[in-house]
């Protein structure tokens, strides 16, 4: 342990992957969409072409819940995507024995952020993007596997303490490879209702480039994928969020992981969009 955490400084800084590990397109990968979008006027976006939009992402993981190097990311930039990493010899996020490993970035933080959890460290409110409506989409792939999951999901931005409702618009357990979670959690807001859908796509969510996109609206939350509306939540948090995307090991919920199941354990994202109404 003591070695480990001699290294994480280096360890974790940004990685550019060498042209030996680029993986090619595969036949059934969805392309991207064009940045412009009809209707829609192109609010933030990051193409993640070898480099992280300091204004719009912050590298560590909801940093007051543990300590400030437990929360940090690994990624790195292949074939001009962005690549969040589980590897080897990354640190569990909690001290405590808790065996879950992250890596996510995040457009907001505040100390306490995401529901009720325990704090390690007070952290400064660092808004670079939390909006409330709007049109947001990503193109990637996950990785499948027990015991693992990606997401592409919202946190209410807490201005008061009823606005944590979560929208996960993408949440991919590694064990089913062809569904992933749309949901609306409320947590502590009582203006939502608590809603679970399974989507099923009909293609393997970790071999293939597909997109992922959210229309929020005061009323509705529309999930799309491939530009094809798949599912209609009635309800909608009314307050401003930050966007999340992340991939997690042993978080308690996805199953038990093969030890011998190789690291690093990656979901690939080519872009994060964000658009409001035009």
């Amino acid at each position: 342990m003591t070695r480990t955490v001699a290294i994480w400084p280096v360890l974790a800084t940004t990685v550019i992957l060498g042209v030996g590990s680029a993986q090619p397109a595969g036949a059934a990968d969805i392309p991207a969409n064009p940045l412009n979008k009809p209707g829609w006027i192109l609010d933030r976006h990051d193409e993640f072409n070898g480099s992280l939009d300091p204004g719009l992402w912050i590298t560590n993981y909801l940093e007051s819940r543990t300590a400030e190097w437990r929360s940090r990311a690994r990624y790195g930039f292949r074939n001009n995507a962005l690549v969040l990493r589980i590897d080897n010899d990354q640190p569990t996020y909690y001290a405590n024995g808790d065996r879950m490993k992250v890596s996510s970035i995040q457009t907001g933080q505040k100390t306490g952020l995401h529901k009720t959890s325990p704090q390690d460290h007070s952290i400064p409110d660092v808004w670079k993007y939390a909006p409330k409506y709007g049109y947001f989409e990503i193109r990637a792939k996950t990785s499948a596997r027990s015991g693992l999951h990606a997401a592409f999901w919202t946190a209410g931005k807490q201005d008061t303490p009823a606005q944590r409702a979560e929208v996960d618009i993408m949440e991919h357990p590694g064990r089913t490879p062809r569904n992933f979670n749309f949901s609306l959690h409320k947590w502590s807001d009582p203006n939502v209702p608590e809603v679970n859908h399974s989507i099923n796509v009909g293609f393997d969510l970790a071999s293939e480039m597909h997109i992922y996109a959210l229309e929020w609206t005061p009323t509705q939350l529309k999930l799309y994928v491939d530009n094809v509306l798949k599912k209609t939540i009635n309800a909608s948090p009314a307050y401003a969020s930050a966007f999340l995307l992340g991939i997690y090991e042993n978080a308690g919920w996805t199953g038990t992981v093969d030890p011998s199941d190789p690291r690093p354990k990656e979901f690939v994202v080519d872009y994060f969009r964000a658009y409001r109404k035009g």
